[in-house]
């Protein structure tokens, strides 16, 4: 007993995700084989008073037709099992994002320490972390609009799931308005996101003027609150394969299992922009602000790279970044020391585009069954602002981008539940995004230990190609 519950523990979440993910596929199916078709029928009796097929089309139309199924399939064993653990699931999922924003937010401006810090390579840092996010999301909107994944999907799929209320379109100055919460509390309490990230972002900053021993109980204070909601999110994320089970199987017994051929697309587009925001956007910033060769740049951090991509964690490769970055690049500690941690929270290149992507994705999807959602220009506007706000408030552990994709969900009016078919492909994908974060984070502290002179060029720069190829530069 010992050696099997020793075995069990050996393996790693994305595993237990994997089976999760399995065992939703196989139980969705069985639902949908087992009780689509009566509920249907019986949906067409309880709504139109009749079984008729040439009532199809009208059915297939029918927004309280799908409502009844999924009412129906609610109250079968296994829909009533599956609908109640999702529930669950999201409602923790839900629970840990207001905290864990907001705390770590707050850190992330507080590590600075000091005021005249924070102008001086805070700004260069800031405009390097938007800069490249914005780039990054730029991407990705082009990409997913260019080759439209789910309207492809969404053409030939009825959704089964509720209606949701759709925002109306929203000016520049309603946008900006929006960013300032009359109350802070009432906007945590509605779950206002957006306005709670500026809210943070400006006691940050502004704990940053006050006396220093006020400055050190505040920064007490939230670090405090922060790891205990790493902990707790983390608890979460390990209830992640039962809640994903649920979360597809309820998708699945309504919808069938033909939803899941349109997430290879969507991850092939996913793939294809981080590849090119790794290997081409940001070596040729590099190049740019530099003139130094990126590749040997990433040559010489290939092992944090790497490291990165198997951890799926930006916040758990740190100290590996910060050493190999000052013994292996020749970036000045104290700026190397500043602008890393500050990456690991704030800068995630990886994480916005894929945000961008994700829920363009699932916009165009439910767009396709749901003509009365509109993917207007402000929708995709807010989704941009909001990748890139979203993106600094995601913790730097495993899956922490779906964590933080509830509050773009919720913003644009989609419903979570289609969350789920993003957790099918999100482990590779989270694997990927990582990579992209640690070596923006990388990039970054090099430009800025370049502008300030803070860089030991003989370390890397100044030395033969052949200097690294042993693994010694």
């Amino acid at each position: 007993m010992k050696r099997l519950i020793s075995f069990v523990r050996s393996i790693k979440l994305h595993w237990w995700i994997l089976l999760g993910m399995i065992a939703g596929v196989l139980w969705g199916t069985y639902l949908h084989e087992v009780y689509y078709d009566e509920l249907l029928a019986e949906a067409y009796l309880e709504v139109l008073g009749t079984v008729d097929p040439a009532e199809a089309d009208r059915v297939a139309e029918s927004q309280e037709i799908r409502d009844t199924v999924q009412k129906l399939f609610e109250a079968t064993p296994g829909g009533a099992a599956a609908d109640g653990i999702a529930e669950l699931f999201l409602a923790l999922l839900q629970m840990v994002v207001i905290p864990l924003v907001v705390a770590s937010l707050i850190c992330g401006v507080t590590r600075m320490k000091d005021f005249g810090r924070l102008r001086r390579l805070g700004g260069l840092t800031a405009v390097w972390y938007v800069t490249t996010s914005f780039f990054a999301i730029a991407l990705g909107l082009l990409l997913v609009n260019l080759f439209q994944p789910g309207a492809a999907v969404g053409d030939t799929l009825q959704l089964d799931i509720g209606e949701v209320d759709v925002p109306d379109p929203v000016g520049v100055w309603e946008m900006l308005l929006s960013l300032v919460p009359p109350n802070v509390v009432e906007a945590a309490a509605e779950f206002e996101l957006l306005p709670l990230i500026f809210f943070s972002l400006l006691f940050g900053v502004f704990t940053l003027r006050v006396d220093e021993k006020y400055r050190v109980t505040i920064y007490g204070f939230f670090e405090a609150i922060f790891e205990v909601m790493m902990k707790m999110t983390l608890f979460v994320i390990a209830l992640a394969p039962v809640g994903i089970a649920a979360l597809i199987a309820r998708l699945l017994a309504t919808t069938g299992p033909d939803v899941l051929w349109g997430v290879a697309g969507y991850a092939a587009i996913v793939a294809a922009a981080l590849a090119l925001h790794f290997f081409v956007t940001l070596p040729l910033l590099f190049w740019l602000l530099t003139r130094r060769n990126p590749y040997r740049l990433m040559h010489a951090m290939a092992a944090t790279l790497v490291t990165a991509f198997s951890t799926a964690s930006s916040a758990g490769t740190l100290a590996m970044t910060l050493e190999q970055t000052e013994h292996r690049v020749g970036v000045d500690n104290k700026v190397g020391g500043f602008v890393l941690p500050l990456g690991a929270t704030l800068n995630m290149d990886g994480t916005a585009l894929y945000e961008c992507i994700a829920v363009l994705f699932i916009a165009q999807l439910y767009m396709a069954a749901h003509p009365e959602f509109a993917l207007t220009f402000g929708t995709q506007l807010t989704v941009v602002v909001l990748a890139l706000m979203v993106s600094i408030g995601a913790a730097g552990i495993p899956h922490a981008g779906l964590v933080m994709m509830v509050i773009i969900f919720e913003a644009v009016g989609l419903p979570l539940e289609l969350i789920a078919l993003l957790w099918a492909v999100d482990r590779p994908l989270d694997m990927m995004r990582t990579m992209v974060n640690v070596w923006s984070d990388t990039v970054g502290a090099t430009v800025i230990a370049h502008h300030d002179g803070a860089i030991d060029e003989s370390v890397l720069f100044d030395r033969p190609d052949e200097a690294t190829a042993d693994g010694t530069a």
